[in-house]
């Protein structure tokens, strides 16, 4: 096996060698201009059923289009699941090489464009060089083991697969392994082999999707994510014209939709909350009911008083006051109430 400090030095962080070369935002306008495999895994989840979208990140395809045609900025923030992710993937990286055994090298590559399909890129966690064989990694966290297989087999969440597949035909690679840590040391290894025809089909299907959608300026359905109306909200900040129109056909269904999906919505809530307060009433004094349901009370916790505050300082709470700018409202017309 490989020794700690060997793979230590193997393994340069992602900042130190990628990141001197090209920035956040550089890194994030060089997207712009393509899809990445994760980008391609969004468009193919997408389209895929229920079933086959389990373990998968369902990414908003309206808020990625927006982000391609630069009409709203890419997420700033990142989450915390991703933040969690980009910390432990050095971790799971010597974990994947001790697996491995000793021989075994890994390197960074960076974003990467497809020798031949001029809109596709990619930016693969590791490039894994052993016995003679040049392949790849990638290296992810997980709290669910949902839509995964057995430590050794291929079968991996559909975005994965899609995005091992476009890593592949990049670097012309046979194969493909995740390294996966779900919880604290469930550590699995999957591998994933080459087949040309899928790969064809998949990035054939995205391709189609971004000459379409982005180089023909078609917008994509909007989604129902809270992404997709931050983009909106993004695209749209401020009225210009203030009177009402006249609304047409697709909008008065969409209305009509919408006034009784909300109505639905209201009266399972009221629904919802009815039955959860007669479990409340039947719990009692009980810490709960086994097999159904616990009602615990949560921490303590301290809050500011921010009205007490303003009441005995107030000229230093107008000093930290600062104005926001309001947002758009929307209110459905003509609901029952």
């Amino acid at each position: 096996m490989t020794h700690p400090c060997a793979v230590n030095t193997i393994l340069q962080t992602h900042t130190e060698e990628i990141m001197g070369e090209m920035t956040r935002e550089e890194w994030l306008e060089e997207r712009t201009k393509g899809m990445g495999a994760t980008d391609c895994a969004s468009i193919i989840v997408n389209s895929a059923s229920p079933e086959d979208r389990v373990g998968c990140w369902k990414g908003s395809l309206f808020a990625m289009w927006s982000t391609k045609m630069k009409m709203s900025p890419p997420e700033g923030d990142i989450s915390a699941a991703a933040r969690r992710g980009q910390i432990m993937e050095e971790y799971v990286c010597r974990m994947y090489s001790a697996r491995m055994g000793e021989g075994v090298e890994l390197t960074e590559q960076g974003l990467t464009w497809h020798p031949k399909r001029k809109h596709v890129f990619g930016t693969p966690d590791r490039l894994v060089s052993l016995d003679g064989v040049r392949f790849g990694m990638d290296a992810k966290t997980r709290r669910s083991s949902a839509g995964w297989g057995e430590d050794g087999s291929s079968n991996v969440p559909l975005d994965t697969e899609i995005q091992c597949r476009v890593y592949m035909d990049i670097f012309n690679a046979p194969y493909w392994d995740v390294a996966t840590l779900f919880g604290i040391d469930d550590f699995r290894v999957y591998r994933i082999y080459r087949d040309q025809e899928l790969i064809d089909e998949v990035l054939d299907v995205c391709e189609d999707w971004f000459n379409k959608h982005v180089s023909g300026e078609l917008p994509p359905s909007v989604d129902g994510s809270e992404r997709a109306k931050s983009v909106i909200s993004h695209m749209h900040p401020r009225i210009v014209r203030e009177a009402l129109r006249a609304p047409t056909p697709d909008e008065k269904d969409i209305h009509r939709a919408l006034i009784d999906i909300r109505a639905r919505h209201k009266a399972l809530s009221s629904e919802k909350l009815e039955l959860e307060n007669k479990l409340r009433l039947m719990i009692a004094d009980d810490i709960g009911i086994e097999g159904v349901a616990t009602w615990k009370k949560s921490k303590d916790r301290k809050v500011f008083n921010r009205s007490l505050f303003q009441e005995e300082n107030p000229k230093l709470y107008e000093k930290y006051t600062e104005e926001v700018s309001g947002q758009r409202t929307l209110r459905i017309i003509g609901e029952k109430k």
